[in-house]
């Protein structure tokens, strides 16, 4: 009898027990909670909140990383990188859904600028490159025509001095045409930049905008001047100037001659008396070949070797010079300096 009690006393502890058990399934946990909203980047928008997951669960928090957006108008900004969403984890039920990714933040837009420009110099407007710096041709080289390439002879050390320019894609300020400029492959993918054929360099030692320090290096190296005329087509021009007519450099600027260089004649070369320093202030020109515009004659200019294979140029005899202060095309300045100094003027008077 006692046995039997104790039985039924047991069975009924352990049915409330039961359900005791099965209400703690739905009241034991928190509600679930919702992915936190994305963080916006600069210029991006935010990421959506994450729903609650149905049952007992944490819903998903949402990653906060945008993308930062561009600081100025010449700074382009990157996108930011997405951030991946992480689901919340099931505990009795079906597991929430992540918050909704953030988009990167849209990038800064970039400054517009053009791969080639024209600048202001003391020889006139010269083409430059993006950051200004003066752009020169070869007369050695080879222009390109409408059925071939054109040859560059500018080659290994040369390079050093005179270091290839490439502008790509093509953009031009207004005064230029963007159908004037090409590019060529100079071997092994190497792209170099033309100008109406011409292949195009800088120069090492120009070091600031609008200078033009290459300009008839060697009697070789020029600007790519507006207009542009092709380098070399004449050697020797013949300038108006306040003296009158003076014979000039291939770009212009007048030649000298010096009276204390002694003349050549017949059967000797003449002798120049412009040596070291003197030739800091009076350059020597050689034009090769000898090509003249109408009103002068070729076979008046001649060339000699000062020494070493350094050449210049000569007419009726004179060496020829230039002067380092004349910088525009017309300019005498060195006319009568030191009464030693005189212009090659047309028609020739003897100094």
């Amino acid at each position: 009898m006692f046995k039997r009690q104790w039985l039924l006393f047991a069975a009924v502890v352990g049915l409330v027990a039961v359900e005791a058990c099965s209400d703690s399934d739905t009241t034991s946990y928190p509600p679930a909670t919702a992915g936190g909203a994305g963080k916006a980047g600069a210029g991006g928008h935010s990421g959506s909140a994450g729903h609650s997951g149905t049952g007992l669960v944490v819903a998903g928090a949402t990653n906060e990383e945008a993308g930062q957006g561009g600081e100025g108008a010449s700074d382009a900004g990157a996108g930011g990188a997405a951030g991946s969403s992480d689901a919340g984890a099931s505990n009795g039920g079906s597991a929430g859904e992540g918050g909704t990714l953030p988009i990167g933040g849209t990038g800064g837009l970039g400054g517009a600028s053009n791969t080639f420009t024209l600048q202001s110099t003391t020889l006139g407007e010269v083409i430059g490159t993006a950051n200004g710096h003066s752009l020169y041709v070869f007369n050695t080289d080879t222009a390109a025509t409408s059925t071939t390439p054109p040859v560059s002879t500018c080659l290994a050390g040369c390079l050093t001095n005179w270091p290839i320019y490439y502008g790509a894609p093509v953009s031009v300020p207004a005064g230029l045409l963007a159908s004037d400029f090409a590019s060529f492959d100079r071997g092994s993918g190497v792209m170099q930049s033309t100008y109406k054929g011409w292949p195009l360099y800088t120069y090492a030692p120009d070091t600031a905008v609008g200078d033009v320090k290459g300009e008839g290096v060697g009697s070789k190296w020029y600007t790519a001047k507006l207009p542009f005329t092709t380098p070399g087509a004449t050697t020797f021009t013949l300038q108006t100037t306040t003296l009158g007519p003076v014979i000039a450099t291939a770009n212009g600027l007048s030649l000298y001659v010096f009276t204390a260089d002694t003349v050549a004649t017949s059967t000797t070369p003449p002798v120049s008396a412009c040596t070291g320093g003197c030739l800091g202030n009076w350059p020597i020109y050689y034009g090769n070949p000898t090509s003249v515009p109408l009103g002068l004659l070729a076979s008046d200019f001649g060339s000699f070797d000062r020494g070493s294979g350094v050449m210049q140029s000569t007419y009726k005899g004179w060496p020829l010079y230039t002067y380092t202060p004349d910088t525009a095309i017309g300019d005498v300045k060195g006319e009568g300096l030191n009464s030693k100094w005189y212009t090659a003027k047309s028609p020739f008077v003897l100094p």
